[in-house]
């Protein structure tokens, strides 16, 4: 093989990771609106800020082939009264083959009428300014909009409990 051959493979392996942030193409990507829009399952759309309201915001993003997110979605159903009591948001950014395939997902898992999910895009990491290194991740914000956690991997009850109440005390 030729170095120009070589050179040219290199190349194209290196922007399909590019374009395509190795995990894939986002067929959501051309929604994404500035100023840090979510574009919620129900048709409607809020920022990120209005998402972290008084007492702060848990925000997940998942995906539907996930085993690790439909059992984190089962913690965080346990400690859904704790959350409400405290106004903590939960926002549950979604990945999937469809939006029919997301909404299925969500319906099956029975999300609180409180949770807002969202259609997750690739793009979302630069506005959001965070790096998801995998799914279930969790990037916690308090009332005042400062991250105080973020991590990939299932966390269950009892952490999720002890971050949330970490999370109150930064308040």
């Amino acid at each position: 093989m030729t170095y120009k051959k070589i050179f040219i493979i290199v190349f194209v392996i290196v922007a399909a990771f590019y374009v395509f942030k190795v995990r894939g193409y986002n067929p959501f990507a051309e929604e994404v609106k500035s100023g840090n829009v979510l574009p919620l399952l129900d048709g409607k759309s809020m920022t990120l800020d209005e998402g972290v309201r008084e007492g702060g915001a848990f925000i997940f993003i998942m995906g539907t082939w996930c085993g690790y997110c439909a059992q984190e979605v089962e913690h965080l159903k346990s400690l859904n009264d704790f959350f409400q009591s405290n106004k903590i948001n939960i926002l549950i950014g979604m990945e999937g083959k469809s939006k029919k395939d997301i909404r299925k997902w969500v319906s099956k898992h029975d999300f609180p009428s409180n949770w807002k999910p969202f259609y997750w895009q690739d793009t979302h990491e630069r506005e959001f300014n965070i790096n998801v290194d995998g799914v279930p991740y969790l990037l916690v914000k308090n009332k005042r909009g400062w991250s105080t956690y973020s991590e990939s991997g299932a966390l269950g009850t009892k952490r999720l409990s002890k971050l949330a109440k970490d999370m109150l005390k930064s308040n």
